[in-house]
């Protein structure tokens, strides 16, 4: 209990013993009942020691946060069209000729759960944000502890389990901050991350040796809810984008300059997402280009 107590408080944002609790009820829940497989299709079983995945109706990853979030099933899965606001010509109201289902709308509150990336969600989040007047949310869940098991393709049996030496974190989703820029200053508009542990489960069909490279993964279960953060004012993007070393004021009060190359080793953020990072502090008017350049590089500055 105190290795897993430390394992928990390692993580970002934070989550109430009450919350941790209802979340792993659920979590069990959406492994454990029926209601979470595919009708008529085999359910989970055993051969000797062996255990063998079902075929699921619904990823259960999803459908664990969708019950987290909003208990009340009716409010998921909901038709948008009640809530729009465009208006025609002379002022008359109108119906956009696309219809939305958001995957929860409750008391005037979109929550949309991706947990893959978010480009899909791009062209969904701007028709909410332009013909409805709902607060909207899109909720990631991010591996914090992850366990990873590999499935025979053959029988369905698990091969071997181990425990991934990778801890997500707030910042592993830099790269995805993208395809949401132009919202993310959008007052109605929010980021939850839930940093959670989950069992990974992929089939040995890849083209190496032993199965493991070029491999399709079958399914994630969560298993514990460790951390939540919730992104929606410039100052929460500044807590976790913007470290110390590069906003903390000098002894003359001033903010030191510092170049891409340079945010990258400070946050570990690399490649395009480096970029993409130094154009949202700038959207949210955390940094401004300064004047000073380091040899060819533009330089930048807490604002």
């Amino acid at each position: 209990m105190m290795k897993k107590a430390a394992q928990i408080q390692s993580v970002e944002g934070t989550v109430t013993p009450t919350e941790a609790l209802r979340f792993a009820a659920i979590a069990d829940e959406v492994i454990t009942s029926p209601k979470y497989r595919m009708a008529g299709r085999a359910a989970r079983k055993t051969d000797g020691d062996s255990p063998h995945i079902g075929t699921l109706r619904e990823k259960r990853l999803h459908a664990a946060i969708k019950l987290y979030l909003c208990p009340d099933e009716t409010c998921h899965e909901r038709p948008v069209a009640d809530m729009l606001t465009t208006e025609g010509e002379g002022g008359e109201a109108s119906t956009p000729k696309r219809r939305m289902v958001a995957d929860i709308l409750v008391d005037g509150h979109i929550f949309e759960v991706q947990t893959g990336g978010f480009f899909p969600l791009k062209e969904k989040i701007a028709w909410y944000l332009t013909h409805t007047p709902c607060r909207v949310t899109v909720v990631h869940p991010i591996p914090a502890v992850r366990y990873l098991s590999w499935i025979d393709p053959e029988d369905g049996s698990i091969i071997s389990r181990r425990k991934s030496p990778k801890r997500g974190r707030v910042r592993d989703v830099a790269k995805e901050l993208y395809w949401l820029s132009e919202f993310i200053d959008d007052p109605r508009f929010s980021l939850r991350l839930l940093l959670i542990e989950l069992e990974e489960y992929r089939m040995a069909d890849g083209w190496s040796r032993d199965g493991k490279r070029g491999s399709n993964r079958y399914e994630r279960f969560p298993t514990a809810l460790l951390g939540d953060v919730t992104l929606a004012t410039p100052a929460d993007y500044a807590a976790y984008f913007l470290p110390d070393a590069l906003s903390s004021p000098d002894a003359d009060g001033g903010y030191p300059t510092f170049t891409a190359a340079e945010y990258a080793r400070a946050t570990g953020i690399r490649g395009k997402a480096t970029y993409s990072m130094i154009h949202l502090l700038e959207r949210l008017e955390l940094i401004a280009e300064d004047e000073e350049r380091v040899g060819r590089s533009k330089a930048y500055r807490k604002i």
